[in-house]
């Protein structure tokens, strides 16, 4: 499972994705919290059975936990069939680090 190096690469490739086959992609996240520093990461996983195709990204920054949030809720819409998912690209895509 390849690991995303940005948030925006990650959005980008899980809508994309979500294009190809919105029936059968997942979408899964967990955060978890170090004891000892107090240290919380979030990682976030796109995986598709069929194809074979995962996507995996990890953070601590605020920021991209709220833009892949965002863009989760988004997501939420193409797997219920209410949404192609172009606006999800396209917005990702032109998005500046």
């Amino acid at each position: 499972m390849p690991a995303v190096s940005s948030a925006t690469v990650f959005i980008h490739q899980s809508a994309l994705l979500l294009q190809a086959r919105p029936t059968t992609t997942k979408l899964t996240y967990s955060y978890n919290t170090n004891k000892k520093n107090q240290r919380g990461t979030l990682v976030v996983k796109t995986f598709d059975p069929v194809s074979g195709a995962c996507f995996r990204f990890r953070t601590r920054k605020v920021n991209d936990l709220n833009r892949i949030l965002r863009a989760l809720g988004g997501m939420a819409g193409v797997m219920a069939g209410t949404s192609s998912g172009a606006e999800i690209a396209a917005s990702a895509s032109g998005s500046a680090e």
